[in-house]
């Protein structure tokens, strides 16, 4: 990431796809993906104390002056006019959730079964007797 500006190479069915596009940007990735690296303690030691603007107003003195003393722990906070978005494709304008009717649902056990001892082969037979039944699995 250089300027503003990302590059993503993704592996295809028939090679790799390389997408390049400005920032600030939103990337999801799916089950496909490789494993995370490990976290870098120092890192993680480093940016800690790392906050937003909006955080910082809520600090402590002592931790305000912290973050002002060290500059890499100001986080950017990216607002509408940062990225240029309409005011009417987000927030509730956007994308409004009505809820239309809400529903108190009680189930009631038609029957039971009791396991007594702690019989594995018990317990693994009702599991599977679920599973069958597509009660759970």
């Amino acid at each position: 990431m250089e300027d503003g500006i990302a590059t993503i190479k993704r592996r295809i069915e028939n090679g790799f796809e390389t997408v390049t596009c400005p920032l600030p940007l939103v990337v999801t990735v799916n089950g496909s993906a490789d494993a995370c690296r490990p976290r870098n303690a120092k890192l993680i030691q480093k940016y800690k104390y790392a906050v937003t603007p909006s955080e910082k107003a809520q600090l402590s003195e002592d931790r305000q002056r912290l973050v002002e003393e060290r500059p890499y722990l100001n986080i950017r906070e990216w607002g509408v006019a940062d990225i240029e978005a309409d005011p009417n494709q987000i927030g509730m304008k956007g994308s409004p959730t009505k809820v239309k009717t809400v529903v108190n649902v009680v189930f009631q056990a038609k029957e039971s079964k009791t396991i007594e001892g702690g019989d594995d082969a018990q317990l693994e037979a009702l599991v599977q007797e679920l599973i069958a039944d597509h009660i759970i699995g």
